[in-house]
Parts: structure tokens; sequence; C-alpha cells
């Protein structure tokens, strides 16, 4: 069941997903205090392995040193060139591509070509400025502040369900993918968090499904949101027979968690996706997301056939999905530019409505009056229970 029964107002205005006053304050208030997804450990399984990504202007490079991961600001002390503009690759060195200066573990110089013309050396001034790094499973998470909470409490309660989804042997990182469109990140985030525009959106790649109210449970939390759908499908059942076959512990479940504010952890019996919403202007976003695959602990030709069948389907078919999503996100971007309406938000929605009181409440922006005037008030439910009735 749902825990709202009645429709609920539409918080954010279309200047929130157009202004670029609101973008630069989002960046700096949400998303460089957030803990946000860049690669996994095993995209990095050689000590020297690197690869660099541009996190909200920052750009980082994330090497596997010796077994320890690290994330450096990708930019020489030097003369501020990057370090390398390579988007992956392998050096035994952290070498700077422009004079070759080279760069210890720890981030302090190492050796550096013709040092004596440097004297005085200025150590302080001379080595690389490193970022806070962090793993949960196989996945690494970067945050570009010093006083943030640890990785583990940013993603509590889900921390020991997201290691068992995200890391091997029982599952195995199989893909990446990154894309960008033309839209607000928050448009995107909110089309995964409602399951209204299945049967319109989605009905060459599912049919005409809607999932049930009484299978939804919604968990709703300032801090996070979550649907756990008891599946009930023939589909969901191979999944979970193919799961229980190759030693795993079936859910029977399909599992959707958005921690606030861009991370999305979805899982299932035979697929988990870890996803995360990039902001990289007003009207942009990129799209980072790393595809699991059950791996199981069976061994043998039997269990491996299996496992590349159950991997080559759900990857098919859940790119299917994101890829209809994908085509509407710059028509809803359009309409939020010039809708003079104030939106609503149905029941089944009602994960959006949590989504953005948070955002209003971490800017310090007000939250309008409830239109509905119902002598009910969502949020005293909304943010400690869930559809099963239990608290957060």
């Amino acid at each position: 069941m749902f825990v709202n029964q009645h429709y609920l107002q539409h918080l954010l205005k279309p200047e929130h997903y157009t202004s670029r006053q609101h973008h630069e304050r989002e960046l700096q208030e949400l998303f460089r205090p957030a803990w946000n997804l860049v690669a996994a450990k095993s995209e990095l399984p050689r000590s020297g392995d690197f690869l660099t990504v541009d996190l909200f202007g920052e750009p980082l490079q994330i090497r596997n040193v010796d077994g320890t991961f690290v994330a450096f600001q990708n930019v020489c002390p030097h003369r501020h060139c990057l370090l390398t503009h390579e988007v992956h690759g392998h050096s035994a060195a952290i070498r700077c591509q422009y004079h070759g200066w080279e760069f210890r573990e720890n981030g302090r110089t190492g050796r550096v070509p013709d040092a004596r013309c440097f004297r005085p050396w200025d150590r302080d001034n001379a080595q690389l400025r490193m970022h806070r790094l962090e793993s949960c499973g196989d996945l690494l998470f970067v945050n570009l502040t010093a006083d943030a909470v640890p990785l583990q409490d940013w993603l509590a309660p889900y921390l020991d369900e997201t290691v068992q989804a995200f890391q091997a042997p029982a599952w195995q990182m199989k893909y990446v993918w990154e894309y960008d469109c033309d839209c607000n990140w928050k448009v995107p985030v909110e089309n995964t968090l409602e399951s209204y525009h299945v049967p319109a959106l989605h009905e060459k790649s599912l049919g005409n499904f809607l999932p049930k109210e009484e299978s939804s449970h919604h968990t709703l939390h300032s801090r996070f949101t979550a649907l756990d759908y008891d599946a009930g499908s023939p589909l969901e059942a191979w999944q979970a027979r193919l799961n229980k076959w190759l030693g795993g512990e079936p859910t029977w479940e399909y599992r959707h968690r958005h921690i606030h504010p861009n991370l999305i952890l979805c899982s299932t019996d035979t697929i988990n996706y870890a996803l995360m919403y990039l902001p990289t202007s007003p009207r942009t976003v990129k799209v980072r997301v790393r595809f699991f695959a059950i791996r199981g602990s069976r061994s043998g030709p039997l269990a491996s056939l299996l496992s590349w069948a159950a991997w080559r389907f759900a990857k098919a078919k859940t790119l299917e999905v994101h890829n209809e999503d994908r085509d509407v996100y710059n028509a809803q971007q359009r309409g939020l530019e010039v809708s003079g309406h104030r939106g609503v938000i149905g029941t089944r929605e009602e994960r959006i409505y949590v989504f953005q009181r948070y955002l209003l409440e971490s800017l310090g922006l007000p939250v309008p009056h409830d239109f509905r005037d119902e002598g009910t008030d969502p949020d005293g439910q909304t943010a400690a229970q869930d559809s099963r009735g239990r608290t957060e």
C-alpha cells in the first residue's frame, strides 16, 4: 500500500528546473557535500590503473595504488595543467603530462626534472590535492568536502543491502553506461521515483502493466525513499529460481532505493545497478550507471552459461526501458520551461513529494502551504513511516 491516500502538492516551481542561480545553489549546498559515485573497484583491477572524471567542475583522477583507491585533483601544482587527459589508463607513476613531475601515493612530489631550478623547495605548495574516497562493496564514492559524514552513515539504513548487491563473488560488475540528457537533473530523478508512467511510456517493453498498490511498499524519509515491490510475474519467478540455482538467496522483490539527492540503487534477483545523476548545467545532466550481474557461488560450464544468458537478457530489457524513459526527458524539460500550472502529485508518485520537500528544506527555501486544506499533515507520516507501518 501507499503511505498517502490523497493526492499531494507539486512543491517545485518551473524555475527550480531552469534557473542558473538555483543550479549553482544546488551544486554548493547539495552535491559538493554529498557522496558521489565515481567508479567501481573492478574497473581498476591493477595497481597503477586510473580513470578521470569531472565532478561538478572538479577534475579528478581515481587511482589504484597497491590495492588502495585514492582520489586526486587531476591538476599539477606546478603550472596547473591536467595531470592527464586520458579517460582510462595505466601508469606506474603519477606523472604530469606537461613537464613530467611525478608524485607519490600520498600526493607529495617524487621525481622532479631539473629540481634545482625550484630551490628553495616549497613542499606544501607542491603536493597534489586529495579528496575523500570511500567504498561500499565494489562501488567507489568521492566527497568534495572535508566534514561530511562517513559513507556508511550516508547509505544507512541500506548499507548491508548495498554491500551484498554490489560485491564479488556473488555479483560481478559487467557494464558501464554513461550518457548525457538535455534536461534538468531532477527530471530523470522524478521519473524513476514513480510507476504511474509505466503503461503509457513502456507499453512496448513492459506491456500494459501497472504495479499493484498492494504489492508496492513505499518507505518515505527525509533522507531517502524506497520501493519494495513483491514480484509475482513469471519473469520474476524465473529470475528467483535462477538466483537460487546459482547459489544465491532470492528476494522475490524488485528493490529501488533513492538516497537523496541523486543516488539510485536498484536490485532484482538477476541484475543490480547503481545510478547517479550529475547536473552539468541547469538544463543538462550526465547519467552514470554501473550494472552488476548475478554470478552466484556455483561453478562449471552450465552455471557460466546460465549466468551469461541471464545477464544478456536482463541487460537488454533494462536498457530498453531506460531508453524509453530518455525519449521523454526533453519533452518534460520543455514543458517545465513554459508551464503555468502548479502541478499535482498522485499517491503512486508520493516519493516525488518527499524528494521535492527534501530539496526545499535542505536549501532553506519555503515549503508551499498545502492548498488542499484537508486537515491532514502528510509529512507527519511521510517523514517517518512506510506503507507497512514500520518506522525508520
